[in-house]
């Protein structure tokens, strides 16, 4: 059941699993992601590079109104997806439960290994586009009500 932080709803995210093998079904559940990704409204896709095979693809979405322009959603690369637009509560969720890291504004989520996994990272792709949407994305990580919630972490034993 959704938590609720500032009038707001907020998801928690499963604990990803850690591990050296790589399921099988890894390719299918990228393959659908991307899918997922592509049949938002409002999307365009530009590659990156010259290669043959695009390496690295920006994902950028069109807000509502049509002068604006586009912003990117995310850009899926080899090393992940890097996610623009999520909120510190989504951002602490990736960073707490294992599924990437954080740089600036950004999170860098793993690709999916399988479709247990592609639904979780979907669910960060869909609160990001809900973000870019509702206008909630220009002011990201502005308002700080609390830091509680936050791990807190210190170099000294005088805490």
């Amino acid at each position: 059941m959704p938590q609720r932080m500032n009038g707001e709803a907020c998801f928690n995210l499963p604990v990803r699993i850690r591990s050296r093998e790589r399921p099988g079904a890894e390719l299918e559940a990228r393959l659908d992601l991307i899918d997922r990704i592509a049949d938002l409204q409002g999307i365009e896709v530009a590659e990156r590079g010259d290669e043959p095979v695009p390496c690295h693809v920006d994902v950028l979405v069109q807000l509502m109104p049509s002068e604006q322009p586009s912003t990117i959603l995310c850009s899926l690369s080899r090393e992940g997806i890097w996610i623009y637009g999520l909120d510190q509560w989504a951002r602490y969720q990736v960073l707490a439960r294992g599924w990437g890291g954080l740089n600036g504004n950004a999170a860098l989520v793993y690709l999916p290994r399988d479709s247990r996994e592609s639904e979780t990272v979907w669910m960060i792709v869909k609160r990001a586009f809900d973000n870019s949407r509702s206008g909630h994305s220009r002011n990201l990580g502005a308002e700080v009500n609390s830091n509680r919630a936050w791990p807190q972490y210190s170099r000294t034993s005088l805490q």
